[in-house]
């Protein structure tokens, strides 16, 4: 027993704690309205599985860590000054440095795990969280409405449009007696970044393991239907982006096991029409929908919030270089001039609270931790494919559209993407759902 301790070590402690910690979001939310028992257990496994791999780093003094390190302290130090000091909400200030941590940090202490079963235990994780929020998304509708096609029809994502200042969808909601707070948290649920994830790698490891691996047939379908599943709940609420990156990764996928995998091009057709076969229903109305949130919402005024973040920093020199700093609100065209603390993109984000200064000191963060990745055996494994392609779905949504509360997900993926790919690819091991 005393010689299996001694070999547990601390970043292996910590990267554990991590896990747990992210496994709890499955009976909580990614912007919860009250902090009970749940919460405040995830923050502090999390605080301190961060804190145990963050002091063996400072222990075996890697070179490669500093500059990475000392953007992440410039991020922390300076946009805190600057709240303080133009008086902002100390709640706001505490709400925008927790997905900071969420962004920065948990990406670049997972990214040192490179090990076949920390590997795993990462990837399973975030299928976990992200199968389930689904199924949350799921229940609550049917609980409140009796199944998902009354949702459909009922709210569809035209219902969101405001008219006269006035949503209705909320008005909606009051009518049937739905819970518009439960409403809200179930959605974001289905927004998390790990649903998104699990949809692209279970679709893209189903349809390896369903055409190239038949004796494997069984677990191929259930990959599929897992995959499927996510798909339909988060396409049941207009997602367009999820669907277009989710349709991208497939064709990508599907190119690679014709020209990688040697999968004969009839094989791949025949799978196609039956895929369309089975669900051309929803394909339709939920295509149909789509097109018509697109008429009529466009891009949801992405553009015009960067536009109002950037006014926001042009009032002087030092907001322009330094930022309106953390806990900082926008007058934000998205919700009629209202204004709030966080922006639909991380790049208005970023760029409200850090300034140009801190915009660029991110650029060179990001710069920093992808650099020692290695690319060269993506396209020759289809598991590191599908874990790539699923990030990269994931990470374009969390730049471009997603607000910040969801960071929590988005740092366990790019975590993920970072470890996986730094390391070197190995014919003779077989990670999990390797295809």
């Amino acid at each position: 027993m005393n010689i299996t301790l001694q070999r547990i070590s601390l970043p292996e402690i910590g990267f554990w704690l991590i896990l747990v910690s992210y496994l709890l979001l499955m009976f909580s939310s990614p912007m919860p309205i009250k902090i009970g028992m749940i919460e405040i257990a995830m923050g502090i496994g999390l605080t301190i599985g961060v804190s145990l791999s963050v002091f063996s780093f400072v222990a075996r003094k890697d070179g490669n860590l500093i500059l990475p390190t000392l953007c992440i302290v410039y991020f922390l130090l300076t946009p805190f000054l600057i709240g303080v000091a133009r008086g902002n909400s100390s709640s706001d200030i505490a709400r925008d440095i927790v997905p900071l941590m969420f962004m920065t940090v948990l990406p670049l202490i997972l990214s040192q795990n490179r090990s076949a079963p920390h590997l795993r235990a990462l990837l399973v994780t975030i299928l976990a969280v992200g199968l389930v929020s689904a199924l949350q998304f799921h229940i609550a509708i049917v609980q409140n409405l009796g199944s998902m096609d009354s949702y459909i029809s009922r709210f569809s994502p035209l219902s969101a449009v405001s008219e006269n200042g006035v949503s209705k969808l909320a008005l909606m909601l009051r009518l049937v007696k739905l819970d518009i707070a439960n409403y809200a948290i179930s959605l974001l649920k289905c927004q998390d970044p790990a649903v998104l994830f699990t949809a692209i790698y279970l679709l893209c490891l189903g349809l390896g393991l369903v055409l190239i691996k038949p004796r494997r047939l069984f677990l191929g379908l259930l990959a599929l239907g897992g995959g499927a599943f996510c798909v339909y709940e988060f396409s049941a609420l207009g997602m367009r982006a999820f669907d277009g990156l989710t349709l991208l990764a497939l064709i990508i996928y599907a190119l690679h096991l014709v020209r990688v995998r040697k999968l004969p091009v009839g094989n791949l057709i025949v799978a196609g029409i039956l895929g369309l076969l089975l669900t051309y229903t929803q394909i339709i109305n939920f295509a149909g929908q789509m097109w018509a949130k697109n008429q009529v919402l466009g891009s949801t005024h992405r553009l015009e919030e960067l536009y109002a973040a950037f006014n926001s920093i042009s009032e002087s020199v030092i907001t322009l270089l330094f930022g309106i700093g953390w806990g900082g609100v926008l007058a934000n065209p998205i919700y009629g001039g209202e204004t709030t603390r966080f922006t639909h993109s991380l790049i208005s984000f970023w760029l409200l609270k850090t300034g140009l200064v801190g915009f660029a000191m991110l650029v060179l963060f990001v710069i920093l931790l992808f650099r020692r990745i290695d690319l060269s055996g993506i396209w020759t494994s289809g598991h590191r494919l599908a874990v790539f392609l699923a990030a990269f779905a994931a990470i374009t949504i969390g730049l471009i559209f997603e607000p910040t509360y969801k960071m929590l997900s988005f740092g366990m993926v790019v975590g993920l993407l970072l470890a996986e790919l730094a390391l070197p690819p190995a014919p003779h091991v077989q990670p999990v759902g390797r295809c």
